[in-house]
């Protein structure tokens, strides 16, 4: 499907914003005209196609995020497991969004400090593109940032005034003597300082990206709050164009002493302008690239569950060979490993579509995977293994336990990506205790 955003001058709307999921492929739909053959295909304008080969072209690792291939002398594109927002510059845009779940809360979950400030009340039939919840949570918390005034400092200020103001440059007095100025120097206590200025440019910026007659509203209102602010200068439309001021500011920020709301836009602030995930896919057909791997995505946010009933992430206290020329080596790091009722056991993340009909097919379970598995429970001697895959219609329940051996068992469990976090944990450490 596409939207089309109807708010905006004709100059700042792009042509089209396609939502999509991870894994979709691209075609063009004059390849077929009687539309898509499956359901995870989508077909494209030749123009529009044209523009996402061109970029798949120009990435240094295009496999990384696009596969472009030739089936029956006919062109696809498919995108890989990466979800998110690309958008190119000549206005064609895709939000990428996972099969499961929804993307605003699962990224909450991340290790970078920028996403636990994401509002994630915007889900539903119509839920805002990724670029504006991340607008939505920078102008949030600049406002409250805000709200308790603007944060002031006393900077050194050399001015001829008509009035003596602090102390005089005596030296620049004689040289430039005039009998209605002196040259001075004095220190203003002014709102016009380098955390300030970082507000105002993120402002700046995301007021030519935001596409929600909210957010554009908001974004004047703060402005108009940072009146007394000096402007900083940058060029939106040239790649690499914020980089310097943002260094700049962000250096002259550090050494200024805040009120503790500004912290939290600030970090948004510098995340917008950095282009933080931009590195995937950098160059001059893109706009903007918040582009997150969905694995690690569903890692972490399973993480941040078991984390609060004491698992330990990534442990990497034992190793595959225990003795080699003196020295253990390749060491093991299970993605989750909890001590619980006296016993070890071992978790592990996949975010792999299995099937629990597919009984010839092993469930769709890689054998890989298994082994992965075991040698972790024999190296951590564990006593309980568990698989945990995104919940989906055909994979709603646990899978008969697997017994690798009378010791050591192995359970394949759903996680129910639109269920509360906890009651998801709980959930899985049920299935465990119950058998």
């Amino acid at each position: 499907m596409y939207l089309r955003w109807a708010s905006l001058p004709p100059e700042r709307i792009p042509a089209l914003l396609y939502t999509v999921t991870e894994r979709t492929t691209l075609r063009r739909a004059s390849d077929a005209p009687n539309g898509p053959a499956l359901p995870d295909e989508l077909l494209l304008p030749d123009e529009a196609f044209d523009a996402v080969k061109q970029l798949a072209a120009t990435l240094p690792d295009a496999d990384g995020l696009l596969t472009y291939a030739l089936h029956r002398n006919r062109e696809m594109i498919r995108l890989r497991n990466y979800v998110g927002l690309l958008e190119l510059r000549g206005g064609l845009a895709f939000d990428i969004q996972p099969r499961v779940g929804y993307l605003p809360s699962l990224l909450r979950h991340l290790s970078d400090p920028p996403f636990r400030y994401i509002n994630t009340a915007h889900s539903g039939p119509s839920p805002l593109p990724l670029w504006e919840v991340f607008i939505d949570a920078f102008l949030r918390e600049t406002a409250q940032a805000l709200s308790g005034g603007l944060a002031r400092a006393y900077v050194t200020q050399e001015a001829d005034l008509p009035v003596l103001r602090g102390k005089l440059r005596l030296a620049d007095q004689l040289r430039q003597y005039r009998p209605d100025q002196l040259a001075v120097r004095y220190d203003d206590h002014t709102p016009d300082i380098a955390p300030n200025r970082l507000l105002k440019l993120a402002l700046l910026h995301v007021a030519q990206r935001t596409r929600t007659t909210s957010n554009q509203t908001r974004c004047r209102q703060l402005l108009g709050t940072l009146a007394d602010v000096s402007t900083p200068t940058y060029n939106p439309n040239r790649p690499g164009g914020l980089a310097p001021q943002l260094a700049s500011l962000q250096q002259a920020g550090q050494t200024s002493r805040l009120p503790r709301t500004y912290e939290p836009a600030l970090r948004l602030a510098g995340w917008l302008l950095g282009g933080r995930g931009a590195s995937l896919c950098e160059g001059p057909q893109v706009a903007a690239c918040l582009l997150f791997p969905i694995e690690r995505v569903f890692e972490q946010y399973v993480a941040a569950g078991f984390r609060r009933v004491g698992a330990e992430v990534q442990s990497a206290s034992a190793h595959l060979i225990d003795e080699h020329e003196g020295q253990p080596r390749f060491k093991l790091r299970p993605d989750l490993l909890l001590r619980r009722n006296g016993q070890t056991i071992i978790l592990d993340t996949k975010w792999k579509t299995i099937n629990a009909q597919d009984t010839n097919g092993h469930y769709g379970i890689d054998q890989a995977d298994l082994y992965q598995l075991y040698a972790y429970g024999k190296k951590y001697d564990a006593t309980q293994l568990v698989l945990i895959y995104p919940a989906h219609e055909h994979f709603k329940q646990p899978l008969r336990v697997f017994g690798y051996d009378p010791s050591l068992r192995l359970y394949v469990v759903p996680f129910n990506l639109d269920n509360p976090l906890m009651d998801e944990v709980d959930a899985v450490l049920a299935t465990i205790e119950a058998t």
